[in-house]
């Protein structure tokens, strides 16, 4: 079981005998039923591994992690479909393009212009969207390196006035 801190799942008595990992402590073995537990972006970072595992994401917040689950063609079980991202191969390129110029961290102005320009590409395919860069990213990066990601993007949405939308809650 995945969750932010252990006793966040513990009020449960079924849950409260499971093994819990968190953010800090703790690593998944790959090849069974993972049940991440209410997880923030950050307590995500310990899945990145993880290939022959079948996840179960429990949100607290809807809709938080719905470009998380679209990206893995994760199963809705209240829909009863799979969930699908429906991106194009150019803009699927587009966001390999940003996640390459992340390579280290997004801390440079030419990954910073590099970053804005793509963002204007996926803007004119009509493709944008601010969670669906950072879960992109997320698949790969680590939260502290979209951390400076957001702010590229939060530069690139006030130059072209766009409101800073999202689902996202806390991130510390």
């Amino acid at each position: 079981m995945l969750s932010v801190q252990k006793y966040g799942a513990t009020h449960h008595p079924g849950l409260a005998k499971q093994t819990i990992v968190t953010e800090r402590s703790g690593r998944i073995e790959d090849g069974g039923v993972v049940l991440a537990w209410c997880p923030r972006h950050k307590t995500l970072e310990k899945l990145h591994h993880l290939e022959k595992s079948v996840v179960v994401l429990v949100e607290w917040v809807p809709c938080e992690m719905e470009w998380w689950a679209k990206l893995n063609r994760a199963f809705n079980i209240v829909t009863g479909e799979v969930m699908h991202a429906g991106l194009s191969n150019e803009a699927t390129e587009i966001l390999e393009g940003i996640v390459y110029e992340g390579y280290k961290g997004w801390t440079d102005d030419i990954s910073e212009r590099m970053v804005r320009s793509s963002l204007d590409d996926l803007a004119a395919l009509g493709e944008y969207d601010r969670d669906l860069v950072l879960a992109y990213a997320r698949l790969t990066k680590h939260e502290s390196s979209i951390e400076r990601l957001g702010k590229i993007i939060d530069k690139f949405e006030a130059s072209r006035g766009l409101a800073q939308a999202s689902s996202r809650r806390w991130e510390s």
